[in-house]
């Protein structure tokens, strides 16, 4: 257990020799260098953490070995590659920790497809099965969108074949259905320029919700708008939920939901349910397609209001801010429609009138009525004059209303610009702080080759205040050892002196026998003279 001991280096190739070893705790230390491609030969490994260090490279291939691996921590690196398939699955949403998320330090983050939680270069993490059941419940909401739909257009068939030739009375109101306050109502006019306002309005809604449902999909390698909810901490191995929307943010979603589009997927479904009541016929075709786009968008807002939420709100703030975005989005028909009231009251007028001559219950009476307000308008003009001046009232309020929502618009246009700012902001922090971490390395590098250097010059030393002391010795023995020359030199000396004195003296004694003998050979001759004489 070595974490948060404020080691340093990097991690020794020596540590494949440790076969037995079943836990290798290294996290929150300042490690640098890769992971050693032998750690596959440890066998006994259950628990990797490696977290919160200065690890770079790739994931040897040799985690794939390991089959009793169960805890397998490497985020808070520097990591880049594939981590290999490993032998075991993880039992908890902490088992298998790595920065596989978006946004990385890299181009492209850690690939881990065995990973069970996700982290990217902001400490945000979150789990990777969330993207199985965030496909899964889509796939099925959106296959129980289709099934109801061919359920009902089934239905539809089935019921216009049973009523061919008999005469069904016509007892509802499609244009009261739909809304007359809403552009889709223009789908029961002949008028091409209405088509064309409906068909935009359905358009743009349809981008719009995509846009949103495009940004809250969960892809790990992608920068997308996702939130991740948990953080795992270098002081704790299992990571935190710091998601804080409760039950009571979910409550509120759904209340919106049902006051907001619950009346118009019943119309919608109510529109498709009546058109088989015109049979095969113009009128038919227009309200059975009325009613599925009706009921289609309304769909898709609930879907995209579901799916966004469930990525980005982390609060019951952000998800009631989020779904009265979107349920905005969903009364664009309506604001359109207002803004054709205020702009061309003439032509919306011609166009509802065709619209309820066409679909409402009795003609007879609509027709009478629409002449009877044309002689109320000649006879009292008076009452005219009033209901214009109620309509101006009506039409300030509509342009207040709209006054409110383009101020709305431009709050929620500055929020973005903001975001992007900060996003843009935090991009720039990101390579800047990249770019330290890179003359950190650098630097680290020079600072490890400075080290080595001073460990050869102190190593270069101690070898020569070694040789040094040998030689020293040396020296001091050699000087010993010429002193005891120099002592018997003088030795020498002393004694050839004595003896050259001794030599003198001899040489002076034998000058002096000679002499002597000389004297004594005189001698010997007087002597030997004197006898012969």
């Amino acid at each position: 257990m070595l974490g948060n001991g404020g080691l340093s280096g990097r991690i020794s190739d020596a540590i494949s020799n440790l076969t037995s070893i079943e836990t290798l705790d290294l996290h929150d230390n300042d490690l640098k260098g890769s992971i050693p491609s032998g750690i596959g030969k440890l066998v006994n490994l259950s628990s990797f953490i490696a977290s919160y260090n200065a690890i770079t490279g790739t994931i040897p291939d040799g985690f794939g070995d390991l089959s009793n691996l169960q805890l397998l921590h490497i985020h808070g690196n520097r990591l880049r590659g594939t981590v290999p398939q490993l032998a075991s699955k993880g039992h908890h949403y902490s088992s298998f920790i790595s920065d596989c998320g978006s946004p990385s330090v890299f181009d492209s983050p850690l690939d881990c497809p065995s990973c069970t939680m996700c982290c990217n270069s902001q400490s945000e993490c979150d789990m990777t099965e969330k993207k199985t059941d965030f496909g899964m419940w889509s796939s099925v909401f959106i296959a129980s969108a289709v099934f109801f739909a061919l359920l009902i257009l089934s239905t539809t068939v089935i019921k216009e074949i049973c009523t061919s030739g008999q005469n069904v009375p016509l007892t509802s109101n499609e244009h009261y259905t739909i809304g007359k306050d809403s552009v889709y109502s223009f789908f029961l006019s002949s008028n091409v320029t209405a088509w064309v306002f409906a068909i935009a309005v359905l358009t743009t809604q349809t981008l719009c919700f995509g846009f949103f449902i495009d940004e809250a999909s969960l892809e790990f390698g992608y920068d997308r708008m996702w939130r991740y909810s948990f953080s795992c901490p270098p002081n704790n191995l299992n990571c935190r939920d710091d998601s804080e929307v409760t039950a009571f943010g979910w409550i509120f979603f759904a209340l919106f939901g049902f006051f907001y589009l619950t009346s118009d997927m019943i119309n919608g479904l109510k529109l498709v349910w009546s058109a088989s009541k015109y049979g095969l016929s113009r009128k038919g075709f227009q309200i059975f397609f009325a009613g599925c786009c009706l009921f289609s968008i309304t769909a898709l807002a609930l879907y995209a209001t579901v799916v966004y939420n469930v990525a980005t709100s982390r609060s019951n703030v952000d998800m009631i801010f989020n779904t009265v975005i979107l349920l905005f989005v969903n009364e664009l028909d309506e604001n359109l429609f207002a803004s054709l009231h205020a702009i061309i009251p003439e032509w919306l007028e011609n166009t509802t009138s065709e619209i309820a001559a066409s679909f409402d219950g009795n003609v007879r009476i609509n027709v009478q009525y629409a002449n009877a307000n044309h002689q109320l308008r000649d006879d009292h003009a008076g009452r005219i004059k009033n209901v214009d001046k109620k309509l101006a009232r009506r039409s300030n309020a509509i342009k207040t209303i709209e006054a409110r929502h383009t101020k709305l618009k431009k709050y929620v246009a500055d929020i973005r610009a903001k975001q992007a700012a900060e996003n843009k902001e935090v991009k720039r922090v990101m390579a800047k702080l990249h770019e330290q971490r890179s003359k950190v390395e650098a630097l680290e590098w020079f600072r490890e080759q400075q080290n080595r250097r001073i460990e050869d010059i102190e190593r270069n030393h101690i070898e020569v205040v070694v040789e040094n002391k040998k030689l020293k010795e040396k020296v001091r023995g050699f000087e010993g050892k010429q002193a005891m020359k120099v002592k018997e030199m003088k030795r020498v000396e002393d004694r050839n002196q004595e003896l050259n004195k001794k030599i003198e003296k001899l040489e002076s004694e034998l000058r002096n026998l000679k002499v002597e003998l000389r004297s004594l050979v005189g001698t010997v001759q007087n002597v030997s003279q004197l006898q012969k004489k």
